[in-house]
């Protein structure tokens, strides 16, 4: 299932309280799962603050419907780690 977060240029993610982490936490990350609600809610954000430089991310869900980025973000680091 493919879900949508919002995601600034810095690499931190969009919480479900509308403050920017860092996601380590899949769990209090903005998303939903259609691409129009992201859209409106990156709009919105940018409205606040004409200098955010943010987008919509698309990413597969886990079974609980979390984004599974974070996953790929700690294979991407244990990979890192083996290869030095």
């Amino acid at each position: 299932m493919k879900i949508y977060i919002i995601k600034r240029c810095d690499g931190s993610m969009l919480g479900k309280d509308s403050q920017w982490t860092d996601g380590t936490s899949a769990g209090q990350l903005f998303c939903t799962p259609h691409r129009d609600i992201a859209l409106n809610q990156l709009l919105e954000l940018n409205a606040k603050d004409i200098q955010l430089r943010a987008h919509v991310v698309e990413c597969e869900a886990d079974r609980k419907g979390r984004p599974a980025l974070l996953l790929e973000k700690e294979a991407a680091n244990n990979n890192q780690y083996n290869a030095a």
